[in-house]
């Protein structure tokens, strides 16, 4: 190869091994690894962004629970890469939230009519009229403290009334 050949290629070549010394740090040959060691970065990696931690959350991926304990049980929590995976989970919490006030709205509600929830039925009986039947409440595994959870029991043949869901 001629010199001027060989300064050709080095002037070719050069700047691209620069670029590759200069690369930020969590670029990586793996994806999911990319955006795990981003996670620890000050600097912001938008290629990691909302959009890449809402696929690996909708996947409920290995490294979406990675980036989660990563994100909320370290110092790591204040990082900007970790605003993204702290969001969506903050929305999944405020979404769980929503759904538990507006199951206890119901059970309030049920409660104020005058009825109680059976557990084994999955219904809700009045409760006057399964006194009037001489049925009790009682809770539905009794050997288990941490079971809130009760039902009905009737004399055998008792014919019950109509639930509500």
């Amino acid at each position: 190869m001629n010199a001027s050949r060989w300064i050709s290629m080095c002037l070719m070549v050069g700047p691209l091994a620069l670029a590759a010394c200069n690369r930020p740090p969590w670029v990586q040959p793996n994806d999911t690894d990319a955006a795990l060691k981003s996670l620890g970065s000050t600097v912001p990696a938008p290629e990691y962004g909302r959009d890449f931690w809402q696929r690996q959350h909708d996947q409920n991926s290995d490294a979406w629970q990675q980036a989660v304990k990563l994100c909320s049980e370290s110092i790591l929590a204040s990082y900007p890469n970790c605003a993204s995976v702290n969001e969506i989970v903050q929305m999944d919490a405020d979404k769980q939230a929503t759904a538990e006030r507006q199951r206890n709205a119901h059970s309030n509600e049920m409660m104020q009519r005058g009825f109680d929830f059976d557990a084994a039925r999955g219904l809700w009986f009045r409760e006057a009229d399964m006194v009037a039947r001489r049925c009790y409440y009682m809770p539905l595994n009794p050997k288990d403290s941490a079971d809130h959870r009760s039902t009905f029991q009737c004399p055998q043949g008792t014919q019950l009334p109509e639930g509500e869901k």
